[in-house]
C-alpha cells in the first residue's frame, strides 16, 4: 500500500519483469529479447547506471519431488549507450543454499564473458550450448530452449509467473474475454470452479455458461428474476474484472506459482478481495502454498491482513521508492487492527494532500 505515485506498480513490474527476462527463451531476433523490459531509474544520480535486481525463491528444480530449496537469482543489465533502447547482461548468476550455505549454479560476468557452471546445473564448462547465450538473453532461458532439464523446469516456472499477472510494462491490462472463455471451457475442472466462485461472490449471479457462436467461445450469466442469460458486456465492471482474473487465480492455486496483480480491488468490493485472500490462506484451496502479491488503495483491506503481510511504499525527496514492512514498525503488536494504525499515520504511506 501507499499513495498514488509511490511506486507500487513499478515494484510489482520489477518482479514480473525479472520472471519474464529469465524465463522466456530467446535465440533469435535481436532487440526483441525480454531484457528490454528492464527500464532504468532515470534520476540525476543513477541515469546511465546499470539496473540490478535480485530475486529469492524456493523450488524443487534441482530434484523434482524433493523438499524445495532456497535459490537466489541475480542480474545486472546495462544499456549500450545513454538513452539507447538495447540492453545486455553485465552480470547474471543463480545460486542455491544446501545446508544454508550459498553454492553457485552458474555465473557470468560481462556481456561476452565466460559462463562458469557447476555440475548440479547439468552443463559442463565446455558444453557448446553455452556459446548460444546472447549478451541480451538469459542463461536460464537459453539453456531451457536447448533442453537442459534444470533450466527447463526453472524457466517454465518463471514464465508462468510472468503470465499470472495483470501488469504489462508498468500498465494494468485485462485479458480478452474470448481468450478467457476459451481457457475456462477447455481446462479440466475450471468451469465448475469458476461457476462456484462467481456464485459465491455476491454478484447476483446464479449460474454461468460457456457456449460457442461462429467458432468463438461466449460466456453468459444467469440472474434470479431475469428471463434470459446476459452476455458479459451487460455485466458490472466488477463481474468483468473477476471473470478475467479467475482463470489466473485458479492456475496459481493449482500449480503453486505466485499471482501478481496491480490494484486487484479497482472494481471489486473489499470483501470480495478479502475472500480471494482467504483462498490463498487455506491449505484446502491452496495446497501448494502459492503466494499472492497485490497492490491496493482500499485501506479497509488492512483489517483482513496480518502485519507480516503488509508493505508500505513511499517516495523519497529524490524520487526513489522506499519500502518497509508493517512488521518493522516498532511497537506494533500482532493483535491490533491495522486500519486505524494506518489512518493515524503509524505505518506511514499516507498521501499528503494540499
Amino acid at each position: 500500500m501507499g499513495p498514488n505515485g509511490s511506486g507500487k506498480t513499478a515494484l510489482l513490474d520489477a518482479l514480473v519483469s525479472v520472471a519474464r527476462v529469465a524465463g522466456i527463451p530467446v535465440l533469435s531476433e535481436p532487440k526483441t529479447a525480454p531484457i528490454t523490459l528492464l527500464t532504468p531509474f532515470f534520476s540525476k544520480a543513477s541515469a546511465g547506471e546499470p539496473t540490478a535486481l535480485r530475486l529469492e525463491l524456493e523450488g524443487d528444480w534441482l530434484a523434482p519431488g524433493e523438499p524445495p530449496q532456497l535459490f537466489r537469482y541475480e542480474l545486472v543489465a546495462e544499456r549500450e549507450a545513454w538513452m539507447h533502447s538495447s540492453e545486455r547482461f553485465r552480470y547474471e548468476a543463480l545460486s542455491y543454499f544446501p545446508k544454508g550455505r550459498a553454492r553457485r549454479l552458474f555465473e557470468r560476468t560481462g556481456p561476452s564473458g565466460p559462463i562458469q557452471v557447476s555440475d548440479e546445473f547439468g552443463v559442463t564448462p565446455r558444453d557448446p550450448r553455452l556459446e548460444a547465450v546472447r549478451p541480451d538473453a538469459s542463461v536460464i532461458g537459453t539453456l531451457a530452449l536447448l533442453n537442459v532439464p534444470v533450466a527447463m523446469r526453472l524457466a517454465g516456472w518463471l514464465e508462468t509467473v510472468g503470465a499470472l499477472t495483470n501488469i504489462v510494462h508498468y500498465e494494468s491490462f485485462q485479458l480478452p474475454a474470448e481468450g478467457v472463455a476459451e481457457v475456462v471451457a477447455n481446462v479440466p475442472g475450471l468451469l465448475d470452479w469458476f461457476k462456484e466462485r462467481i456464485r459465491c461472490s455476491d454478484l447476483g449471479i446464479s449460474d454461468a455458461d460457456i457456449s460457442e457462436s461462429d467458432g468463438k467461445k461466449i460466456v453468459s450469466f444467469s440472474h434470479p428474476g431475469v428471463a434470459i442469460p446476459l452476455m458479459l458486456h451487460f455485466e458490472s465492471s466488477g463481474t468483468k474484472s473477476l471473470f478475467r482474473m479467475l482463470p489466473q487465480l485458479h492456475r496459481a492455486l493449482t500449480q503453486g506459482v505466485p499471482g501478481v496483480f496491480d490494484e486487484m480491488d479497482g472494481d471489486l468490493h473489499v470483501d470480495i478481495v478479502g475472500e480471494i485472500l482467504s483462498w490463498f490462506r487455506s491449505r484446502e484451496t491452496n495446497p501448494h502454498g502459492s503466494q499472492l502479491f497485490l497492490t491496493s488503495h482500499n485501506v479497509g483491506l488492512l483489517d483482513d491482513l496480518e502485519k507480516e503481510e503488509v508493505f508500505i511504499l513511499e517516495k523519497t525527496q529524490d524520487g526513489a521508492t522506499r519500502l518497509h514492512g508493517a512488521q518493522d514498525v516498532q511497537g506494533l503488536r500482532r493483535d491490533v487492527r491495522l486500519y486505524p494504525k494506518y489512518r493515524a499515520g503509524v505505518l506511514g504511506g499516507i498521501p499528503r494532500i494540499g
